[in-house]
Order: structure tokens, then C-alpha cells, then sequence
């Protein structure tokens, strides 16, 4: 078994300079980006399908920015528009276990997928409790030059090394 990474595509500053000018327009345009409010919106429109006196009750809900798809619902059909044509362009598009997953907890893909499905819900989860995502407090924050995106992305790192470093305790070598 191959134990190595392939390199990324894009260089990481190229990547930044794109996602800051990305960031620029969206808040230009319209408003910071940001993803998890449009799962609350698709939540919302199928609850009012289902009970309406419960939508126009609700202290959450109820509110005009989920009663109504914007611009996010785009951005969020957009990025998985984008990211699948990226994969077919930079040719990594095929369904596969990762080589770091497959060498630290062996080759189901069926056990990969369920458990990224329950780290997606739990993210979304704890995004909403937060009254919004990472994308939002990380990026959108850091655009407007927010205080709080400060200690956020420190935490938000550190966490991630602290739960990378668990999942994957053997870190495979990367291709230069």
C-alpha cells in the first residue's frame, strides 16, 4: 500500500488570494458568505408546508432572512457545481477512500461515508447553536476585521490539530 499524498493543484496562496477577492465582491454585492443559513431555509420551507402557524410562531424561523431563498442558496449550489468541475478539470474525480483514511482505519468506504455524514451533521449542528458556520465567523470574519474572528480561528485550528492528530495519528509523507 502507497502511503504518500498527492500535492494540491493550486498553490495555498493563490487559493487565498482567489477566496479573499470572492469575499470582496460577495460582501460588495450583497453580504458575507456563508453557507449553513440555507439549510435552516430549506428546513423552514418544508416545516411551513407541513404546519405554517408553527413557521410564523417561531422566534427563529420566522425571521424575513429564512423565509426566503437569496443569493446563498446560489453560492451553496455553486460550490458544488464548482468543486465537482474542479475535480473533473484537475482529473481527481472518481469515489475513493482517502490514502491517509485507508492507512489509518483500513478500506471501508461505507464506514468513511457514514462517519463523514455524522461529523457533516454535528458541524451543522453546532454552526446553528452558533448562529452560523465556520465559513461565516472564519472568512467573513476576517474580511470585516470582526474581533471575535480572533480567538474563533485560533480555537477553530486548534481543535482541528488536536482532532487531526487523533484521527490520524501516523502522518503519511507528502509528494512535493
Amino acid at each position: 500500500m502507497q502511503n504518500t499524498v498527492r500535492s494540491a493543484p493550486l498553490k495555498w496562496l493563490v487559493a487565498g488570494i482567489v477566496l479573499g477577492l470572492c469575499q470582496i465582491l460577495a460582501v460588495a454585492l450583497s453580504d458575507p458568505l456563508g453557507v449553513s443559513t440555507q439549510f435552516v431555509i430549506v428546513d423552514t420551507k418544508i416545516i411551513q408546508s407541513i404546519s405554517p402557524q408553527y413557521v410564523q410562531d417561531h422566534p427563529l424561523v420566522s425571521a424575513d432572512k429564512y423565509q426566503s431563498f437569496g443569493y446563498g442558496w446560489w453560492l451553496d449550489i455553486g460550490l458544488l457545481i464548482g468543486a465537482f468541475v474542479a475535480a473533473i478539470a484537475v482529473r481527481r474525480w472518481r469515489i475513493r477512500g482517502s490514502t491517509v483514511w485507508s492507512h489509518v482505519n483500513g478500506h471501508s468506504l461505507g464506514v468513511r461515508f457514514l462517519l463523514c455524514f455524522i461529523g457533516g451533521f454535528l458541524v451543522l449542528l453546532g454552526a446553528r447553536f452558533a448562529g452560523g458556520c465556520t465559513s461565516g465567523q472564519f472568512i467573513s470574519g476576517w474580511t470585516q476585521l470582526s474581533l471575535s474572528a480572533v480567538p474563533f480561528t485560533i480555537g477553530m485550528f486548534v481543535a482541528g490539530m488536536i482532532t487531526a492528530r487523533i484521527i490520524y495519528p501516523k502522518t503519511p509523507r507528502i509528494d512535493k
